[in-house]
């Protein structure tokens, strides 16, 4: 092969360098979609290693060599970005083995089309050396193989672009530099394959220098704003895996959104989204009075529904637009059944002792009692044997038997009694 110095061969080797820094650092860290983001970022490395062997070549088959080769980055760096995109806006789970060949089918099959065209030519039907200021290169007449690949990759393309592009509008109000970035980093190669794909700029294919500068700027990104280090969570991870009722209404009071687990709960038979919260929960008069008292943020309702009583600490948030003007509300329902069941049964139970404590009955104060038979004299003036007395004013019952000393006393006395008859 024969080699000269070439400008534009610099400025993609310089990419290449580039490109092999940001896969390098990205490699280093551990964020979603990490090993997607490297394998886009060593095709992209491999896509402007190419082009600038093409562009040091001299001779015309040289450079058509290298073209060839540049497909083995080319075909991997639109799924690859998808892949990196669905992972970051957190749906991994679509990430299955099936889809993932699905989506490397139209790439695998191009990728073997470009490097056995020779005997077909469906990818490039003729390609011819073009003499420039700027540098010898070549212009290729692209067949059907290649267009497939370029609507492929458009297709491709605008499903990673709504992703990011919707990633970044529910960014939080710190990540909001993170959102420009990331949309920069969208549109660059949409720029560059434009431009070349409508020949607007034939001398050089800017798709590859655009992907560079898109591993620029998240390297940069990631250094200055750690975009990899403080992933935000979707809103619609946070809202789908809430563990509570979550209900959004909008001004009028209309279901707007609500979350599987007010959906399990409440056993819809049919999304309830779209209609008035009073003819969803027309079981439930308590809520809808609640929403009708617009100074009560807080409060606990009781709910009876299928003869079974449930109570629930309902809150509600204003939903407030840039502009302070209240567009909706959040209602978040906790479930305080057990709580509540424990706090009445407590209270059930303090009310039962305070009711028998009402009812003893106790002696206290003064007792006239007689020093001889031992009476006590009531308040009425009479006096009443001890057991009597203490019947009446107490709960106490009395069972009678006989201590030791009265039961010796008596048998000693019946048997005086009986020695006396005997003498008489």
């Amino acid at each position: 092969m024969s080699w000269q110095a070439s400008n534009f061969g610099h400025f993609f080797l310089v990419a290449t360098i580039i490109s092999i820094i940001v896969a390098y650092r990205a490699s280093r860290r551990t964020f979603p979609g990490n090993r997607y983001l490297v394998f886009f970022i060593l095709s992209s490395m491999i896509w402007t290693l190419t082009s600038a062997l093409e562009w040091y070549s001299v001779l015309p088959e040289d450079k058509a060599f290298w073209s060839q080769l540049s497909y083995f980055g080319i075909v991997n760096v639109s799924p690859a970005w998808l892949c990196y995109s669905i992972a970051y806006c957190g749906l991994s789970h679509l990430l299955t083995k099936r889809n993932i060949v699905i989506l490397w089918t139209i790439p695998a099959v191009t990728l073997i089309l470009a490097l056995t065209n020779t005997y077909h030519g469906w990818n490039w039907p003729s390609y011819h050396m073009v003499d420039d200021p700027l540098g010898n290169y070549m212009f290729y007449n692209h067949g059907p193989s290649f267009w497939v690949l370029t609507a492929y990759c458009y297709v491709v393309n605008i499903a990673y672009s709504m992703l990011m592009v919707r990633q970044s509008s529910r960014m939080y109000p710190s990540f909001k530099m993170q959102a420009v970035i990331l949309f920069i980093s969208v549109s660059l190669p949409w720029i560059g394959n434009i431009l070349y794909n409508t020949r607007i700029v034939t001398i050089i294919d800017l798709t590859p220098a655009a992907f560079t500068l898109t591993g620029a700027l998240l390297l940069w990104n990631m250094k200055q704003f750690r975009l990899f280090d403080l992933t935000p969570i979707a809103r619609d991870t946070l809202f789908t895996q809430f563990r509570q009722i979550a209900i959004v209404l909008d001004s009028r009071n209309r279901i707007v959104d609500v979350n599987p687990f007010a959906l399990n709960h409440f056993n819809f038979p049919r999304s309830p989204v779209g209609k008035q919260v009073s003819e969803v929960f027309t079981y439930w008069p308590e809520l809808l009075s609640f929403l009708r008292a617009d100074n009560i943020a807080e409060l606990e309702l009781k709910l009876v529904q299928n003869e079974t009583t449930g109570w629930f600490l309902v809150s509600r948030t204003p939903l407030v637009s840039a502009d302070a003007t209240q567009t909706g509300s959040l209602l978040i329902c906790r479930d305080i059944t057990l709580q509540k069941n424990a706090e009445l049964e407590r209270e059930m139970l303090i009310t039962e002792l305070q009711e028998a404590l009402a009812n003893v009955k106790t002696l206290g104060g003064l007792l006239p009692i007689c020093a001889s038979c031992k009476k006590i004299r009531d308040d009425e003036g009479y006096w009443n044997q001890v057991e009597n007395y203490i019947v009446k004013h107490t709960d106490v019952k009395f069972t009678h038997g006989i201590c030791p000393d009265c039961g010796k006393k008596a048998l000693d006395d019946y048997y005086r009694t009986k020695q006396r008859k005997v003498l008489q």
